[in-house]
């Protein structure tokens, strides 16, 4: 879209789309798109909102926005590809060796359970939490509320009605409350 369009205001809205969570937001940005510009709202649907939308993508994407590994290789390989066969294939066996190399060395200096990322988003979503009201519904079900707006958590099937926990495979800032109110009163 950056490319294409050249505009800002446009992939803004693209990027609130592509990263919303839930059917109601991504028509809601997708109309402003449409309404902003139609051409870069055409390409977007021609292009399929399945291969760049969290609420359309049918794999498990884990809060990441690409999923296809050789598009990620191959931005690595921009200036290597000029070299000769065997050169190239010696570029690409170091690169790779260092990122094992390096990600182990990450892997065990870790002082968490989860890597500093994920630790850091839930440490994000546990600042929320403490506003919150917990009501349990049952054992694994739970209503919260914040704000006037209301989420029901099933924490046994991972779900929440604002898709984030069941989308990313992470909890949600809904979850973490009826995770400490289970741990509290169980």
């Amino acid at each position: 879209m950056k490319k294409r369009f050249h505009r800002k205001d446009v992939t803004d809205i693209m990027d609130s789309a592509a990263r919303t969570y839930n059917e109601f937001n991504y028509n809601r940005h997708m109309e402003e798109l449409r309404r902003l510009y139609k051409g870069a709202f055409d390409y977007a649907i021609a292009s399929g909102p399945h291969k760049w939308s969290h609420v359309h993508c049918p794999q498990r994407r884990y809060r990441l926005m690409t999923t296809n590994v050789a598009e990620c290789i191959n931005s690595c390989l921009k200036f290597a590809r000029q070299l000769p066969m065997m050169t190239l294939a010696e570029f690409i066996r170091n690169m790779l060796q260092k990122w094992f190399h390096d990600r182990h060395a990450v892997a065990r200096s870790m002082r968490h359970q989860l890597t500093d990322a994920a630790h850091l988003v839930i440490l994000k979503r546990v600042e929320k939490f403490n506003y919150m009201t917990v009501n349990p519904v049952d054992w694994n079900i739970f209503s919260v509320k914040l704000k006037g707006n209301q989420w029901t958590i099933n924490l046994h099937l991972k779900t929440c009605t604002c898709n984030k926990f069941q989308m990313d495979h992470f909890p949600c800032s809904h979850a973490l409350p009826s995770v400490r109110y289970m741990r509290c009163y169980s």
